[in-house]
């Protein structure tokens, strides 16, 4: 049988005079059976890794040292399909290695995780490296509803998912993972604590994550509504959750009423998400939206410090937008 040639390891930068564009040729050495040489493989709707074998062919006897790195930079995509990345966030990497007894090792990494995965073989005096491509399927809106159906305290967390991601994890034009300009990740858009590599790309892990703290603001939110006995609807869990996962209370008790209202300090940007003002301050006091939003909206991109700022962030109107969409 004839033996495949050897590719050599390569790399190159771009000549042109004044260019910082740096031009990398894919590194290759040694013969390989499988797989293919920049080949892509799919993590699935199901967020399993792919099978991927990597199979040298050589006289070498065993063992073999093999050693693996993945790596994935995450940049911003936003939710908006584009054709292009924005800045660099994060950089993710992971590595091993395994002593092979055999010229065949099947991809485990144990984790889901992807991006370009380089897997090197040392052989007696060969030395075999290859490359490949990782990427995610998203799953069905079905799908991760029925996964969110096994979990426990995640009332009405289905639509913060929809929300925040329409339930993608994945950009479809790249098919890698979601990455908000506020370092938000994945399909619950995990912003703190930072998601972890598998959170980003396994769309089940990402759920788990921002679930997690979705059951502690809803027990959170259960403690305060429920304090001295107060009774609650349904409703009112819901919007007072949504509200403290983006940041504070949403209701204020009404001792004429005797229930729990709309906290009536804060009004609205809703030409935003979660963008408001609080009433009370003298600033504020006595404008209407339309007034407010065209003192502050030039700010929106690029807000100035909090102390400095005449209207906020708020749970409150992020509890409203998510109702009202």
């Amino acid at each position: 049988m004839t033996q495949k040639k050897k590719a050599t390891s390569a790399s190159t930068t771009n000549q042109i005079k004044g260019s910082v564009v740096k031009v990398v040729v894919s590194d290759d050495q040694g013969s390989w059976v499988q797989p293919n040489k920049d080949a892509i493989f799919f993590i699935d709707e199901d967020a399993f890794f792919p099978e991927i074998k990597f199979e040298i062919t050589t006289q070498q006897p065993p063992p073999y040292t093999l050693t693996w790195l993945i790596s994935w930079d995450a940049k911003v995509s936003g939710l908006a399909v584009s054709k292009a990345r924005g800045s660099l966030k994060k950089e993710f990497s992971a590595k091993g290695q395994a002593t092979l007894t055999e010229k065949t090792w099947k991809a485990d990494l144990g984790q889901v995780l992807g991006g370009k995965l380089t897997v090197m073989i040392k052989a007696g005096t060969e030395t075999f490296k290859r490359s490949v491509l990782i990427k995610g399927k998203n799953p069905s809106k079905e799908k991760v509803e029925n996964y969110l159906a096994t979990l426990n305290d995640v009332v009405g967390f289905d639509v913060i998912v929809e929300q925040e991601s329409k339930f993608k994890n994945f950009i479809d034009f790249d098919d890698e993972p979601i990455v908000a300009f506020d370092n938000g990740y994945g399909m619950t858009q995990l912003t703190s604590p930072a998601p972890t590599y598998t959170q980003a790309w396994s769309w089940k892990e990402n759920i788990n994550g921002g679930s997690k703290l979705y059951q502690n603001k809803q027990k959170e939110a259960k403690g305060y509504l429920g304090a001295q006995n107060r009774t609650y609807t349904n409703d009112q869990l819901k919007l007072e959750t949504w509200s403290r996962w983006n940041g504070g209370s949403y209701h204020v008790w009404d001792e004429k009423s005797n229930s729990w209202v709309r906290n009536g300090d804060i009004t609205c940007d809703s030409k935003t998400g979660n963008i408001g003002w609080d009433m009370t301050r003298d600033v504020n006091s006595g404008k209407t939206e339309d007034e407010l939003h065209k003192r502050d909206k030039d700010e929106y991109k690029n807000p100035p410090t909090s102390k400095d700022r005449k209207w906020k962030y708020t749970g409150v109107c992020y509890a409203d937008h998510v109702e009202s969409n």
